[in-house]
């Protein structure tokens, strides 16, 4: 892996390498703080009163203006989050960081934002990338159908509660066809996303081209987000981590082009992960280079520095000497 990072390094664009006495002109000014609404916790929170109102009935039976306001909370949402990762990767970190609510909502969340990410990397413009968040904001509604107490359950689930969650993406598109045809797709993409373009996935067995292609971005931001939480059976997995386990176990699972998407827009050393340099120094990774997906820029802030030391970022693809040599952890907060 050393030898890989090194080489991938090695005089980008043309550039004579950088000297660590030189260190300082690959110094790049760090992300501006992110100032605008914090769509995250609005996500939650609407999300969290539809968890509420899905126990006693299809929150999307809604007559008239009272559907019509619901949607457009959620769309209103959906276009904040394009917008804001249009301008920076704050709300990717905090997807990336772990769930810290209800997983169930938390997921929906993070989803969103994972996919939305995917969805630029494709390129898609404005309106689809607006229709890939909303979908998945809602790719998970199906679950608010069941028991709290089952799909909480840390133990081993039985063969007929195991099959009853199996069957939360018709729960989605039944709750979700209620919207009526201008929303048929969603239901659609909610049916689908646990199908996979092998054909192995469920509940239908659909493969390739069969599968809405946001059902295809959101089931693999869908895996991601899952490895990136702890399980009763397992750890949660670093940023880094879930990427090669994705491209170990899933990669027949999902179109090599979302594959190599995964890999150059949250790199083996995703936003978050916090890294030790060559150098001795520890930083965070602030920013990814997509031509250098080995190569982020990091924010030293331990180290040489100390913990409270003046921060400073280097972009690692403006030089040969510097590398990252060990991935330390992943920084949790914001």
């Amino acid at each position: 892996m050393n030898d890989m990072i090194k080489e991938q390094g090695n005089n980008p664009d043309g550039k004579e390498p950088v000297s660590f006495r030189s260190l300082a002109a690959v110094a790049v000014p760090g992300p501006a703080p992110y100032a605008g609404p914090d769509w995250y916790r609005m996500a939650e929170e609407a999300l969290g009163r539809l968890t509420s109102s899905s126990q006693q009935a299809n929150p999307f039976q809604l007559e008239g203006l009272a559907r019509v306001a619901m949607m457009e909370e959620f769309t209103k949402i959906a276009t904040g989050f394009v917008d804001a990762l249009q301008q920076g990767d704050h709300f990717l970190t905090k997807a990336i960081a772990g769930k810290k609510g209800s997983p169930i909502i938390s997921n929906m969340v993070n989803v969103s934002i994972l996919a939305t990410k995917l969805g630029m990397g494709i390129g898609y413009q404005r309106e689809p990338l607006v229709g890939l968040a909303l979908a998945g904001l809602l790719h998970d509604v199906g679950m608010l159908q069941l028991p709290e107490s089952l799909v909480m359950n840390p133990g081993k689930l039985s063969e007929e509660d195991r099959e009853r969650i199996r069957r939360h993406p018709e729960f989605g598109f039944q709750m979700l066809s209620k919207l009526g045809a201008q929303y048929g797709w969603l239901a659609q993409v909610a049916w689908q996303e646990h199908e996979r373009w092998n054909g192995q996935g469920y509940p239908r067995g659909l493969r390739g081209e069969q599968i809405h292609e946001y059902a295809r971005i959101i089931g693999l931001a869908d895996i991601f987000d899952a490895l990136m939480n702890p399980r009763p059976y397992r750890n949660r997995m670093l940023p880094h981590e879930a990427v090669r386990e994705l491209l170990v176990a899933e990669k027949a699972a999902f179109p090599n082009q979302i594959i190599k998407l995964l890999i150059q827009q949250f790199s083996l050393f995703p936003l978050g992960t916090m890294v030790q340099l060559n150098t001795g120094e520890v930083g965070v990774v602030t920013q990814l280079n997509p031509r250098y997906p080995l190569r982020p820029v990091v924010s030293i802030n331990q180290g040489t520095n100390g913990p409270g030391g003046k921060a400073k970022s280097v972009d690692l693809s403006a030089t040969t000497l510097v590398h990252i040599v060990e991935v330390v952890g992943t920084d949790t907060g914001g």
